[in-house]
C-alpha cells in the first residue's frame, strides 16, 4: 500500500507596489505638506533641513512598526495590510515565498521600502527591493522610460519563476496610482492573481488571471514593420518620425524629431518577439548586414529555439554597427590567422550544446555573414 505523500505548498512570488503610506499616515499637516512637495525628489534634491525632518520621521515609523501588533501594522502600512491579508494575518511560516517591493526612484520611496524590507525580514520572509531609474512622476519621459524597463524586467524575470512553479501575485494595495495603473495591465499578462485591500476595509479583493493575448492586428503591424521594431527595441533604438507613417500612435512616443517605443509598444514587442523570431531567419534589421547563400542554407535547418537566439544575435550585431559597442554575450572578435576564409571575424551564436559561432567579414562598411557552425579550437 502506498503511503500518503504530503504535497509541498506552492511557493509564491509576490510583487508589492510601494508608496509612502507608512510615513504619511504618521505625519502632521506640515510634514504631509513637505512629503507632497518632495514626493519626486532624489536624495540630492533635499535641503538639509528637509532631509532632517524626513530622516526623523523614518526613524520614528521604523520604531513604531517594529513594536506594532497585527492590527496596528495593517493601519500603518497599506503594503503590509495587503501582504498580511494574503497570509490571513500569519506572516511567519512562509519562508518558501519570495517578496519584491517595487518602489519609486525617490528618496521617500527608498527609505519607506527599507523599513518594510527590514520588518518583513524579521518575520523570516525573503524580501528584495526593486526600482528603475526615473520611476517617478516628475517628467513624462522619466516615467515612460522607467515603465519600459519595468516591462523588460517582467519579461526577463517572471517567466522563470512560473517555469519553477511559483504562483505570481501582484499586491497593489499600496503604491501610487500612476504605477498601479501599469501594474494592473502587466498583471493581466504576467500575474496569476492581483490582490487589493481597500483602505476602508479589511477584506482581500482577489482578481484571478484573465488570459490576455496579443491580437492578430497587433502582430501583423509588428511583422509588417519588423525591421523598424527590431531597431526601436535595441538599447539605442530611435527612428525618424517620417518612418512611422503606418504605425499606430500607441506604439511610440516622440522625442523631438525622433521616436522611441512607448511602454505599450515595448510590451507588445516583448510578448510577440519569440513567436516571430522562432518562425525563421528574418532579414537583418540593418542595411549594413548581409547574408550569404551559404549562411542562409545553414541557418535554414535550425530549430525554433535556435531561430530565436540567432535573430537576437543579429540584432546585437546591428547594435554594434550602429554604436560601436557590443554586448558581452556577443563576444565579437577577429579570427586569428586566416583559418576560415573569407571570414575575418566571429561572434557567439549560442554558448550551449556545441557553442556555435557566426563567421563573417567586412565588405567596406557592410558586415557579411558567411557561415554558422561550431567554433574553431
Amino acid at each position: 500500500m502506498m503511503k500518503n505523500v504530503k504535497e509541498l505548498p506552492v511557493p509564491t512570488l509576490m510583487i508589492s507596489t510601494c508608496g509612502i503610506s507608512l510615513l504619511f499616515n504618521r505625519a502632521d499637516n506640515d510634514t504631509k505638506t513637505l512629503f507632497s512637495k518632495t514626493a519626486n525628489f532624489v536624495m540630492e534634491a533635499f535641503l538639509s533641513e528637509q532631509k532632517e525632518v524626513v530622516d526623523a520621521k523614518v526613524s520614528e515609523c521604523k520604531s513604531i512598526l517594529a513594536n506594532a501588533d497585527t492590527a496596528l501594522m495593517k493601519k500603518l502600512s497599506a503594503e503590509l495590510n495587503g501582504i498580511s491579508g494574503y497570509y490571513k494575518g500569519q506572516l511567519s511560516g512562509n519562508g518558501q515565498d519570495q517578496h519584491v517591493l517595487l518602489h519609486t526612484d525617490t528618496y521617500l520611496g527608498v527609505r519607506t521600502a527599507e523599513i518594510l524590507e527590514e520588518f518583513l525580514q524579521t518575520r523570516n520572509l525573503c524580501v528584495t527591493k526593486q526600482t528603475f531609474s526615473g520611476l517617478r512622476t516628475d517628467t513624462l519621459d522619466n516615467f515612460q522610460g522607467s515603465i519600459t524597463e519595468l516591462i523588460k524586467w517582467c519579461e526577463e524575470t517572471l517567466p522563470g519563476y512560473r517555469n519553477s512553479k511559483y504562483r505570481i501575485v501582484f499586491n497593489l494595495t499600496g503604491g501610487f496610482k500612476s504605477i498601479q495603473g501599469w501594474m494592473q495591465t502587466l498583471g493581466m499578462f504576467y500575474a496569476d492573481e492581483i490582490v487589493y485591500i481597500f483602505e476602508s476595509g479589511q477584506e482581500l479583493l482577489r482578481i484571478p488571471r484573465i488570459p490576455v493575448a496579443i491580437d492578430d492586428g497587433v502582430s501583423k503591424v509588428i511583422e509588417q514593420h519588423l525591421s523598424l521594431f527590431r531597431r526601436l527595441a535595441a538599447p539605442s533604438g530611435t527612428c525618424k518620425i517620417s518612418e512611422l507613417a503606418d504605425i499606430p500612435e500607441a506604439f511610440y512616443f516622440l522625442l523631438g524629431d525622433e521616436a522611441e517605443l512607448s511602454p505599450w509598444g515595448k510590451l507588445v514587442w516583448e510578448r510577440s518577439r519569440n513567436a516571430i523570431y522562432g518562425s525563421r531567419l528574418h532579414e537583418p534589421p540593418s542595411d549594413r548586414i548581409r547574408f550569404t547563400v551559404n549562411f542562409r542554407n545553414v541557418a535554414g535547418s535550425l530549430t525554433k529555439d535556435r531561430f530565436v537566439t540567432l535573430n537576437e544575435r543579429i540584432d546585437d550585431l546591428a547594435e554594434y554597427l550602429r554604436t560601436d559597442q557590443y554586448t558581452k554575450r556577443l563576444d565579437f572578435k577577429a579570427l586569428k590567422g586566416n583559418p576560415r576564409p573569407p571570414s575575418t571575424h566571429e561572434c557567439d551564436a549560442w554558448a550551449d550544446r556545441g557553442a556555435w559561432r557566426i563567421f563573417m567579414h567586412f565588405d567596406q562598411d557592410t558586415l557579411v555573414l558567411d557561415d554558422l557552425g561550431e567554433g574553431l579550437h
